[in-house]
């Protein structure tokens, strides 16, 4: 038997590379994965990247449920900064169990109602209080119920909130065995999905006919959240908290996924994705849902599709598209997407840069309800943007 002082992912992550060294590396995923079956999964990236079909396709899975958006690293748990892991007062564990219910019954900032969800408040505490005394444990004993409803308490459980990419310190702070998988997309796709989106069905809106109201709300959101500028910055920062975190944290914590990969080539996509998390790869991964998308209709069964590779072609003009390329600069270049010959007036685009303040009150304002800290939330994306070197 091995004894280590330190934390026991750091004993595997050693093992990993003396095996990874050996050019075996399948081996090494293998033996990760049947060491850490209670270390979460987190899915981050730029909104409109293709967060949720890595979710869907790694839901299909045997031995993975991965709940939806918590938001809870940016939320919840900032607003109990000073006692994530600390007993809660009464009001506090409150707060703590209608956040989750509230998830329960509907997604993140849909108006969830926590009297309405299908999980119990006293289960919901029950499960919380075999994992600890504060906040964090509710944030796994929902994920860890969400995985029992699905059929999976057993397997590998975690969750997925895009902007969580900027949150990636705290995870692996406190999970240092977690894996974390950053979508990547094309950032004039990510834009053009990001502006044109609209809810395209996959709720029950026959049981629950006050969430269309609910969903109109966030088309309005949405809405008065974009702009081009702003987006396309996101999109940047995006990039340079995933490649910091890898640089940081190294290939066996963080995986950076492309999503144009993901599909073009999905099955070997998938499997190597499967062999990262160290798990067998089954070709159930395959038949995912297509939801959460912008353009095209809920389809339970509507598999991995190309036809969204190249459909901000003909959504954007040409002034946009080099916009886009201007303000996506190095980090385009780093991620493998090639920029397209048209004419960019920089004086134009600085002109337009001029605004941006004003666009960014307005996202703010529009996004306040989903924000834990205002100055946090702007100063995290502004210095990784400024910071970054891509």
């Amino acid at each position: 038997m091995r004894v280590c002082l330190a934390y026991q992912g750091e004993c595997q992550d050693v093992v990993v590379k003396n095996i990874v060294a050996s050019h075996d590396r399948e081996a090494a995923w293998a033996y990760r994965g049947a060491s850490m079956q209670t270390d979460p999964i987190i899915v981050v990236g730029a909104s409109r990247s293709g967060t949720s079909l890595i979710r869907s396709c790694l839901n299909q899975h045997s031995n993975i449920h991965l709940a939806g958006e918590t938001h809870y690293f940016d939320d919840l748990r900032l607003r109990m900064r000073e006692g994530a892991m600390d007993p809660l007062s009464s009001d506090q564990r409150r707060v703590a169990e209608d956040y989750f219910l509230s998830l329960a019954h509907r997604p993140y900032g849909h108006g969830g109602d926590p009297e309405k969800s299908p999980v119990s408040r006293g289960e919901l505490k029950a499960r919380a209080e075999t994992l600890g005394v504060g906040p964090d444990a509710y944030f796994e004993a929902f994920c860890h119920i969400m995985a029992d409803k699905n059929g999976k308490p057993e397997g590998r459980w975690g969750e997925k909130t895009p902007r969580h990419v900027f949150r990636i310190p705290e995870i692996l702070q406190r999970y240092p065995g977690a894996q974390i998988i950053c979508a990547v997309r094309d950032p004039r796709a990510v834009v053009s999905s990001y502006r044109d989106w609209r809810h395209q069905g996959g709720f029950d809106l026959d049981g629950d006919p006050d969430h269309k109201t609910a969903l109109e709300a966030e088309e309005v959101r949405t809405g008065r959240s974009y702009d081009l500028r702003l987006a396309t910055l996101l999109w940047r920062s995006t990039i340079g908290a995933a490649t910091a975190a890898r640089a940081q944290f190294g290939d066996e914590r963080i995986l950076v996924q492309r999503y144009e990969d993901m599909v073009l080539r999905p099955e070997e996509s998938m499997r190597e994705m499967a062999a990262w998390l160290g798990l067998e790869f089954e070709p159930e991964m395959m038949d995912v849902p297509i939801h959460n998308s912008s353009f095209s209709r809920f389809d339970a069964h509507g598999g991995v599709s190309s036809e969204p590779l190249r459909r901000w072609e003909s959504k954007l003009t040409g002034s946009e598209v080099a916009t886009i390329q201007f303000l996506g600069g190095k980090a385009m270049q780093s991620q493998g997407y090639e920029a397209l010959d048209v004419p960019a007036s920089k004086l134009s685009i600085a002109a337009g840069l001029v605004t941006l303040p004003v666009a960014a009150a307005r996202a703010a304002t529009a996004n306040r309800q989903r924000i834990g800290s205002l100055p946090g939330y702007v100063w995290r994306r502004a210095r990784t943007v400024v910071s970054s070197r891509i």
